[in-house]
């Protein structure tokens, strides 16, 4: 083979190579702009549709600049997400305050109501206590009341009965007499003098218990309802004033 002929044949492998490289090139240009259109959905609204890259580099930079955008788009999307998962937690927050303010407000709601409940048995029962207190003494009071010979409400003069007369009650009846001076002849009775009048009734009443056997039944009953009667008289002369 001559070398003009070979020199030939070299040119057109060199030419045809050249070709097919440019062909290869453009149909790799082309086939990246026809992926990236597909991946994106077609950029026709933005001035992409319809036009295909002419270089492997104008391919590369304009898919480049897509993921840059959707990479934007991606990060405006989760910080738009963010804002709103802190919102709903703000949310949440609260419900949670206004939740537990209610539970508070219902706890104490039901305490008072129990304190309330609990002041209004115990003033019916005061109440109830006085009224029983009253009507024990208004019905003392008739049973055991003494005549103005027993006992002068002006004067505070006592007529003692025969069986509180011994010799062994004579301290028990100066004890009381000075009382019922005290309690009537210097200004208004006093609930204090009548509450000692009727601690010293009481003493003697006791007192007595032990002289039973010693005593006529008549006697004692008598001798007891007349130291009642002295009790209930002087805290009668304290509800008159």
């Amino acid at each position: 083979m001559s070398v003009s002929k070979l020199s030939n044949r070299c040119s057109i492998g060199l030419v045809v190579s050249i070709a097919t490289l440019l062909v290869a090139g453009n149909n790799v240009a082309n086939g990246y702009e026809g992926a990236m259109g597909a991946y994106y959905g077609g950029y026709g609204s933005m001035g992409y549709g319809g036009y295909h890259s002419s270089t492997v580099a104008e391919g590369y930079l304009r898919g480049r600049a897509a993921g840059i955008d959707a990479a934007g788009i991606y990060e405006v999307n989760d910080a738009r997400a963010a804002i709103l998962n802190q919102h709903a937690r703000s949310l949440s927050r609260g419900n949670d305050l206004k939740q537990t303010e209610a539970l508070y407000a219902q706890q104490k709601m039901w305490s008072d109501a129990r304190v309330e409940a609990r002041n209004d048995r115990e003033l019916r029962s005061q109440q109830g206590q006085h009224l029983l207190a009253m009507h024990r003494a208004t019905t003392y009071r008739d049973a055991y009341r003494l005549s103005d010979r027993e006992l002068n409400v002006k004067t505070g003069a006592i007529s003692w009965p025969e069986a509180l007369q011994g010799a062994k009650f004579s301290a028990n009846r100066d004890r009381v007499e000075e009382l019922f001076r005290q309690h009537i002849g210097y200004g208004a009775p006093q609930a204090k003098t009548a509450q000692e009048i009727a601690r010293s009734v009481d003493q003697w009443s006791r007192s007595l218990r032990n002289d039973i056997a010693t005593m006529r039944p008549e006697e004692y009953l008598v001798a007891q309802k007349f130291l009642v009667g002295l009790k209930y008289s002087a805290a009668s002369l304290v509800e008159a004033t």
